[in-house]
């Protein structure tokens, strides 16, 4: 009873991120890329805060907020416009640090550096996820969820032998294994049940297998930035979980290791 009352506020969100997701994916469209809009814009905003705390350089975090909803929308509408709102961004953000530094220092290329990493490390990680057909966006989705979940609980309970603890120290090995058993386990569920003829199990493991380690070191990237910004949580939208930065850090690493592994061989 008391683990469970100590992971309610955690349970609790869970079931309704869960109701919240699975609604936009089944609704698709529209829905589904207001949902990744609002993950993006909480996101880039728990990193620059990271950063910037306080509210500290409120201008740089907005300008990063309109360039990230640039890139997300022209990720939604046209594709194919993605590396040109990505030049131009990047060009903006040179200008910015070129003028302001000119005119009295203000702006160091820290910032611009900073800035551009949001963009780089939400919106661009995240808008490959629009393209991808239900099944899936529920095989990452159940991939990244099952191997934190897995591990989390598992290495709780039997976790013994610390797997890398200067970046976080509660994590164990055994719970990474039984994390990336369950990503493979899903994997090779949603091969069985969506996949094609030409592709058999082994495939689905490997894949499971890769998208578990990615996870992972989503995770272990999030727990990093934390560690070397001095902050516990990414946010506190989500109690029990943090930020939103803290609930999807393992899909941002796992949704572009996808969109390359389709592009080499089909699955689906």
């Amino acid at each position: 009873m008391i683990i469970a009352s100590k992971h309610l506020p955690r349970i609790i969100t869970g079931v309704i991120l869960i109701g919240v997701l699975g609604t936009a994916l089944a609704l698709s469209g529209p829905y589904l890329f207001g949902l990744l809009l609002v993950f993006t814009l909480v996101g880039l905003w728990e990193f620059y805060a990271m950063f910037w705390p306080d509210n500290a350089n409120l201008g740089g975090r907005l300008l990063g907020l309109l360039l990230g909803v640039v890139l997300l929308a022209s990720a939604w509408v046209r594709p194919e416009l993605v590396i040109t709102a990505l030049g131009l961004s990047t060009l903006l953000l040179a200008c910015l640090f070129l003028f302001s530094w000119a005119r009295d220092d203000h702006y160091r290329f820290t910032r611009v550096a900073v800035l551009m990493g949001g963009l780089l490390y939400v919106p661009m990680l995240i808008m490959p996820a629009l393209n991808f057909a239900l099944h899936e966006q529920l095989l990452l989705i159940c991939t990244a969820a099952g191997s934190d979940t897995v591990a989390y609980f598992f290495g709780m309970r039997f976790g013994k032998h610390k797997i890398w603890p200067k970046v976080s120290p509660k994590k164990s090995v055994e719970g990474s294994l039984a994390g990336l058993a369950a990503s493979v386990a899903v994997a090779v569920s949603f091969g069985l049940a969506f996949g094609v003829d030409t592709a058999d199990w082994t495939h689905y493991a490997l894949l499971g297998l890769v998208l578990g380690v990615m996870a992972q070191l989503g995770d272990f990237f999030e727990s990093a930035l934390k560690r070397s910004r001095s902050v516990k949580d990414s946010g506190s939208v989500l109690p029990g979980h943090g930020g939103v930065l803290d609930r999807v850090d393992s899909l941002l690493f796992v949704i572009p290791t996808y969109e390359c592994a389709r592009a080499v061989m089909t699955f689906f």
